[in-house]
């Protein structure tokens, strides 16, 4: 046998072996410690930056329904206007209702 069918043969019986241990749910000594010093050792984002990223995704959804709009508007351009009733009219039909 070959080294590499010797180092594989002896990986594949230590994997059988880590393999028919029972695992843990419970996390490695120290886990949450860890996690801990980690979370506080990130320095803090400036509130300037959060109020640019929230701005920044606003303007993203206002040309985005900027564009649908005009979209719209431009496929609306090519029906006939003269189904549609005059802003005096509708207005006067809608007065009983004050």
């Amino acid at each position: 046998m070959n080294e590499f069918e010797q180092r594989w043969q002896k990986g594949v019986k230590a994997a059988r072996q880590a393999a028919a241990s029972t695992p843990s749910d419970e996390a490695p000594l120290g886990f949450a410690t860890r996690v801990v010093a980690h979370w506080q050792a990130q320095p803090e984002p400036p509130l300037a930056w959060l109020w640019q990223r929230l701005a920044l995704r606003v303007l993203g959804v206002m040309a985005l329904i900027l564009i649908s709009l005009a979209a719209y508007d431009a496929i609306s351009m090519g029906s006939d206007s003269a189904l549609q009733p005059p802003v005096e009219n509708a207005v006067g039909d809608s007065l009983w209702l004050l």
